[in-house]
């Protein structure tokens, strides 16, 4: 197999996007979420050695990660700022309250502008936490490997009548 000589630079953006129904709407109307989505902000994130090590594998096609795709994403209420050494275990154990959920699209890796787009969605009804402050790749549910964690500047408050689209941006540069 041939060696990697390139270098290259990582940066992952996290877009949300908030979608919800208008005050006089009830989820029996059929234009219920009719307002469409409204961006909320950008987040920078870390991605973490594990994250890394599991790009490294991926694009090589071996290693310990090479057969552990970012599948899923977590959100939770956790407080604890991230760091390159967390984990799956230490995302989960800082968030008293956290679910799980499987992205809903991976599009394919876009050689022209060297990005990765992970569209990861969640429903009226994914209500499992109400406050969240932070964000993960995951390879499950629940994760085992993580690829990133986020911690975001400020709470995004969920109840069963928003939706939110998070658009995870990986995008790589040679360096």
């Amino acid at each position: 197999m041939p060696e990697i000589t390139e270098r290259l630079g990582l940066t992952g953006i996290l877009e949300i996007f908030e979608r919800a129904p208008p005050k006089d709407k009830t989820p029996a109307d059929a234009d219920y979420f009719e307002g469409g989505w409204t961006f909320l902000r950008a987040e920078k994130n870390l991605i973490v050695n594990t994250g890394y090590y599991a790009l490294a594998n991926r694009l090589t096609g071996s290693g310990t990660y090479s057969s552990a795709p970012m599948t899923c994403f977590a959100w939770g209420d956790g407080t604890i700022a991230p760091a390159l050494t967390r984990t799956a275990a230490d995302f989960y154990s800082d968030c008293a309250n956290s679910d799980t959920k499987t992205v809903t699209t991976i599009e394919t890796f876009d050689t022209v502008n060297l990005k990765q787009i992970w569209s990861c969605f969640l429903a009226s009804t994914d209500n499992a936490v109400t406050s969240i402050k932070k964000f993960a790749l995951m390879n499950a549910d629940p994760g085992t490997v993580m690829f990133n964690e986020i911690k975001f500047s400020s709470t995004i408050s969920k109840n069963s009548y928003k939706e939110f689209y998070f658009r995870y941006n990986l995008l790589m540069s040679q360096v």
